[in-house]
């Protein structure tokens, strides 16, 4: 496997890790938010439990809202062919620029692989718009800063790689 497949092999396991325990802290504070509602028991005084009872409500509807939003993006981590080679930048590509290098997946930030930084983002992401359908050699500009695109990697795993 040669050193970018490598690299782009780490950054997926990353995303895909992030993703997984992002989904899976929802789901806990779900279950909680279910235990609390089943052992809270009405008292004398009825206004305390209905607020109380309203607020696990709200809550438990932005953990949904939550869980929703981050299935989304496992799933559009998913989305990544990882057999496609391309010449331009697309979901899977890894960009190398003249400022960063840039995983294009899911938008979990920086990671470090080997001592180098990469910036996992979003297709929809400001620079991930600019990026996209870019070709090796494209210059644009972005916060003020000419960029120019200088290596792209496009996915090129087997599934029995991961």
């Amino acid at each position: 496997m040669n050193p970018e497949s490598k690299i782009k092999k780490e950054l997926f396991t990353r995303c895909e890790e992030d993703t997984e325990k992002r989904i899976t802290a929802i789901e806990d504070i779900l279950k909680t938010i279910e235990e609390a509602r089943n052992n809270e028991t009405k008292n004398s005084l009825g206004d305390k439990y209905e607020t109380g009872r309203a607020m696990l409500q709200i809550e438990e509807e932005n953990s949904k809202t939550q869980l929703f939003q981050a299935i989304r993006v496992r799933n559009q981590l998913l989305k990544i062919n990882l057999h496609k080679k391309s010449k331009k930048v697309e979901l899977g590509s890894l960009v190398t620029t003249t400022q960063a290098s840039y995983y294009i997946s899911i938008g979990i930030g920086k990671v470090t692989v080997e001592n180098k930084d990469y910036f996992c983002i979003s297709p929809g992401s400001p620079i991930g718009v600019i990026l996209m359908d870019k070709k090796v050699g494209d210059e644009f500009e972005f916060n003020g800063t000419s960029i120019r695109i200088k290596v792209i990697q496009s996915v090129v795993l087997n599934y029995g790689q991961l």
